[in-house]
């Protein structure tokens, strides 16, 4: 994932995260089910897919495997990230390439040979400063192929800071509550203490959904939306018009 700190190309930050991710990550399945309904709502089927600061590569898995004609790429900046993210797509042989990116650099774009028909990113941009994300969105909207699908599974910020604090106390139950399931201890407390501290927290730069739909829509795409919201984790994104 692309940050201003260096947690996620730490080893044991990424195999932590793709080992707990169905304890750390609430509603998974809708998110999935949602951005592949909105996939299927193309008018042609994607051929080529992105997957931008692509973790364990786990979104492009799910996009390949619904798309059956599709080929994609995975980018991250993380070492850690990209060998996880190679063993998740090898099944799907040269329908799937990792490469390395830094979408801190407007030069991410290199690794891409021509447009493409969809963009998606789960959980990375909200690493970037706020004017590299809007220039991140509109760099994607020139990638984009006419018809082109970005969508945005992201880490926003709340309204304000009370509602902040719902949000983490939801966290923290959802992770008691997936241990208790799995028949792992479940100390709240403990929870509690680690998600104030987890090694990613200062790599954090979260901002209002609203606001990058706002920007989104200054860059040109069409039908911006926010199509699933859970506290601060959002779906949302656009295409880019035919003509």
């Amino acid at each position: 994932m692309p940050v201003d700190g260096e947690a996620w190309r730490d080893a044991d930050v990424a195999s932590r995260f793709a080992r707990d991710r169905a304890w750390v990550v609430p509603e998974s399945r809708a998110q999935i089910d949602v951005l592949l309904h909105l996939l299927r709502q193309r008018t042609v089927p994607p051929g080529t897919v992105v997957d931008l600061g692509c973790g364990d590569g786990v979104l492009l898995e799910v996009v390949l495997a619904a798309c059956p004609e599709a080929s994609g790429i995975a980018l991250d900046y993380s070492a850690p990230m990209q060998e996880h993210a190679r063993r998740r797509l090898a099944a799907f042989g040269a329908r799937a390439r990792v490469a390395e990116a830094d979408l801190r650099d407007a030069e991410w774009g290199a690794a891409l040979a021509a447009p493409v028909d969809v963009v998606v990113s789960g959980f990375a941009i909200h690493h970037l400063p706020d004017a590299r994300k809007r220039a991140l969105y509109a760099e994607i909207f020139d990638r984009l192929a006419p018809g082109g699908t970005f969508l945005n599974l992201e880490h926003v910020a709340s309204a304000t800071p009370r509602v902040a604090g719902w949000h983490d106390e939801a966290m923290i139950g959802f992770q008691a509550a997936g241990r208790r399931a799995a028949g792992e201890p479940a100390d709240v407390e403990a929870l509690r203490a680690a998600y104030r501290a987890r090694p990613d927290k200062a790599d954090n730069r979260l901002a209002p959904v609203e606001i990058q739909c706002a920007w989104l829509r200054e860059i040109g795409f069409a039908d911006v939306d926010v199509f699933w919201k859970w506290f601060e984790l959002a779906l949302f994104g656009g295409s880019k018009p035919c003509s």
